[in-house]
């Protein structure tokens, strides 16, 4: 007996390809129109969307090495030494940091109106759409709840911590997101991008983002050189100033002494005389360390070779219509199909 209800239910549960046609056949038709009226429901909603426009800008980096090695085959750990630790893959990090946020806001744009506005904040204020975007991209982000208690921040223990509102911090993480940064690891090629619905200020953003990076990294890249350049120029501003001090004491001592035939006048002068001498070889030293200093400096400088410049787009780059009926077909043709196996055949009955 139970054999005889097993063989049922394994019965119950096959389909022959016969009944799939006839399935096929009886609601192709609907499945079909659905899909074709979602279709043309999503390619309607699209024209409801704004247009927004790329821009982009290409760079390639390297640097002008003494060993004649390329940026960025030292950057991915031919020669690891402190300075290559930043490799282009962290890139990305430097134009999602805070800083970079907060520079953004304070970079002066013209819309496509030549209508000017002092900083990027005050434009994001002045365009909803725009700034119902930052809102959306501040949600999806973690940010802490404001405190109840406003701490001070002239407090020492706050002289390096940055104190912002939450309103403060959603418009840096909206700019934040206006930027996208794409590294790519063969040829070693950064491109950046800015997607907005009004294209001078996706193209003056790129530009900004563009001088922002190479500065950071060229500031990287030279800090602790330049700090030796530094340090060595008020030495040898030091030396010379000891040297022309001892110059002028022994040549005034000889001009005293002009005809003095003693021997501790000639001890005078010999000490005197060794005292410039001494003076004169540190200022000689540290000067040519200084020299080369400078010559370290420019060659540890990177080189960005701009191989796209940015540009105002002229094509809008979204919505993209015919995808968005692709979308909204796809959709309602799978609900259809929910529909009718679920609730008009019931097919999940009869499979039980």
């Amino acid at each position: 007996m139970p054999d005889h209800q097993s063989t049922s239910k394994n019965e119950t549960l096959e389909i022959s390809l016969s009944d799939l046609i006839l399935f096929v056949k009886k609601y192709f038709l609907v499945l079909v129109a659905v899909s074709a009226i979602c279709g043309i429901i999503g390619i309607a909603y699209s024209y409801t969307s704004p247009k927004v426009f790329t821009a982009q800008t290409i760079l390639l980096p390297e640097y002008s090495m003494g060993n004649n090695n390329s940026f960025f085959s030292m950057a991915m750990g031919s020669q690891n030494s402190g300075a290559e630790k930043l490799v282009p893959d962290l890139y990305p990090n430097i134009l999602n940091s805070v800083p970079f946020g907060r520079h953004l806001l304070t970079v002066p744009v013209v819309d496509v109106t030549d209508k000017m506005y002092p900083s990027l904040k005050s434009y994001l204020e002045r365009d909803t759409s725009v700034s119902f975007l930052s809102r959306i991209m501040s949600i999806f982000s973690s940010s802490p709840a404001p405190a109840k208690k406003t701490v001070k921040p002239n407090t020492p223990t706050l002289s390096n911590v940055l104190v912002l509102s939450s309103q403060e911090e959603a418009y840096i993480r909206g700019a934040m997101g206006l930027i996208v940064a794409n590294v790519d690891t063969r040829n070693g090629i950064i491109t950046l991008e800015c997607e907005m619905t009004d294209p001078v200020v996706a193209a003056i953003l790129v530009e900004a983002s563009k001088n922002y990076l190479v500065n950071y990294v060229e500031e990287y890249r030279t800090s602790k050189t330049t700090e030796q350049v530094n340090f060595l120029t008020k030495r040898v501003l030091e030396a010379k100033k000891r040297q022309q001090s001892a110059e002028f004491a022994l040549q005034s001592y000889r001009d005293r002494n002009r005809n003095a035939f003693l021997n501790v006048a000639r001890i005078e002068e010999q000490r005197l005389q060794s005292e410039y001498t001494l003076a004169q070889s540190i200022y000689t030293d540290l000067s040519l360390r200084l020299e080369q200093a400078k010559l370290k400096v420019k060659e540890e400088k990177p080189v960005f070779k701009v191989l796209e410049p940015s540009k105002v787009p002229l094509n809008k780059s979204g919505p993209k219509r015919l995808l968005s009926g692709i979308i909204f077909a796809i959709a309602g043709g799978l609900l259809s199909l929910f529909y009718v196996v679920f609730f008009r055949e019931k097919l999940h009955l009869k499979l039980l």
